[in-house]
């Protein structure tokens, strides 16, 4: 079968990235730092109008690209390495439940969240060790900094898709075009 390249949806895609390296800055620029997840932010609610492809490459390609640009996240110790493998999984399983299932966006949301922590914890069980540094308290560490963070995507990321739907709408932009039994981000408002 052919596939046709979805220049539209690769467009949205470069953008949801520009997002993830500029909102983290401004986090960080306003002291707010990384407990808030900043770069996770953007990605989520793109996620939700990429195709799963177009969205697991948004996912590693965006910790990358900062990383390379800002510094941000570090690569030693390999946090954008790391976060190049949570964000794909994340933006992928969003992507793939928004568009083949019927289930609420904090209800997908959630379980992308609870696979991106297991990929954190498998990625510390291996990398932390290896530098020296107690899996079981970073890795505490790390699950308790990211809930601030956590609870904001729950609180903030259905209420963006839907205001983010609404402009794609109103500028006659072009979103991820899924057949599968009406599970249009069109139709979705929950």
């Amino acid at each position: 079968m052919h596939k046709t390249l979805d220049i539209h949806n690769m467009v949205l895609a470069v953008i949801f990235s520009a997002f993830g390296i500029l909102v983290p800055m401004l986090f960080h620029l306003l002291g707010l730092g990384s407990i808030f997840l900043p770069m996770f932010l953007p990605l989520a609610v793109g996620a939700f109008f990429l195709s799963p492809l177009n969205a697991l490459l948004l996912g590693i390609f965006t910790p990358l690209a900062s990383a390379v640009l800002t510094g941000m996240p570090p690569f030693y110790p390999p946090m954008a390495i790391i976060m190049m493998a949570e964000l794909g999984l994340f933006c992928a399983i969003i992507s793939l439940l928004s568009h083949h299932t019927s289930l609420p966006r904090v209800v997908v949301l959630s379980f992308a969240i609870i696979a991106e922590r297991l990929v954190l914890m498998m990625f510390l069980a291996v990398v932390m060790p290896a530098l020296k540094i107690s899996f079981t308290a970073f890795s505490l560490y790390e699950l308790l900094k990211g809930m601030p963070g956590i609870i904001l995507l729950l609180a903030t990321v259905p209420f963006l898709v839907n205001r983010v739907k609404q402009v794609i709408s109103r500028r006659s932009l072009r979103l991820f075009e899924h057949s599968h039994e009406g599970n249009s981000i069109y139709e979705k408002s929950h």
